[in-house]
């Protein structure tokens, strides 16, 4: 699984967030920086997210954070994958089979009703 993010507006190339964190940290190369600088002049969302790197003065926490959060991400999808194997989205086989059985079963019903009734 990897971790890439675009712009709401979908037109530029996704950004790599452990890349960003390197931009803010300082590590990244300096031709890397200035593709990144660059790029952020055509996407608000990436200028903003690297203007909110670099005003963040704690860049342990911030990897910290991100971390969690991404773990949290990692968690949730997991789990949300999970409930869609139990509910049988992932297998969906036997809907149609369950649905022909109730709907020969409601005919069955209605035929026996309908001659013991009359």
């Amino acid at each position: 699984m990897t971790n890439k993010h675009t712009s709401p507006e979908g037109s530029n190339p996704p950004q790599d967030p452990a890349r960003l964190l390197r931009y803010a940290a300082g590590d990244l190369p300096d031709a890397e920086s200035q593709r990144l600088e660059a790029a952020s002049l055509d996407d608000p969302f990436l200028s903003d997210a690297l203007e909110g790197l670099e005003a963040s003065k704690d860049k342990v926490r911030l990897e910290q954070m991100a971390y969690a959060l991404n773990q949290d991400l990692k968690r949730r999808l997991k789990k949300q994958k999970e409930r869609n194997k139990w509910i049988g989205f992932q297998t969906p086989v036997w809907w149609p089979w369950t649905i022909l059985i109730l709907l020969m079963l409601v005919v069955m019903s209605y035929l026996l009703i309908r001659k013991f009734a009359g």
